[in-house]
């Protein structure tokens, strides 16, 4: 019996610990297309965009601060080159290709998990 109690205590010890890693590998799994543990620039600015068409509520090409909650807003703020509150596909693209060097540390120009899930699952 204590044999049995260790090992479920160290079972659930690695179940409990890994939790928030499969949530983010899951993200990360749909983020790389080609399924080579990496993401590329490219599949890095498909999900920018993704999400930019997801957000975009009226379908006008735009991503507008009234459209914008949360951490959005932070995006549209540091994405918003000309400060007019509304966010273009190529702003948005220009944001996602600086953050994208932001997170590729060692820059190999990809990103592995690590660097992936410092953006987050929230971000954006």
């Amino acid at each position: 019996m204590p044999k049995l109690r260790l090992f479920l205590s160290a079972l659930m010890f690695v179940i409990l610990s890994s939790g928030p890693s499969w949530a983010q590998s899951s993200t990360f799994d749909r983020a790389d297309i080609n399924d080579d543990t990496r993401v590329d620039r490219d599949e890095f600015g498909r999900i920018i965009i993704d999400r930019f068409d997801c957000r975009d509520q009226n379908k006008d090409g735009a991503w507008a601060l009234s459209e914008c909650r949360g951490p959005d807003r932070v995006t549209l703020d540091a994405a918003d080159i000309n400060k007019d509150q509304v966010l273009s596909r190529e702003e948005l693209s220009g944001w996602g290709d600086r953050r994208f060097d932001e997170l590729d540390r060692n820059r190999d120009g990809s990103l592995g998990v690590r660097e992936y899930q410092e953006w987050g699952l929230s971000d954006m």
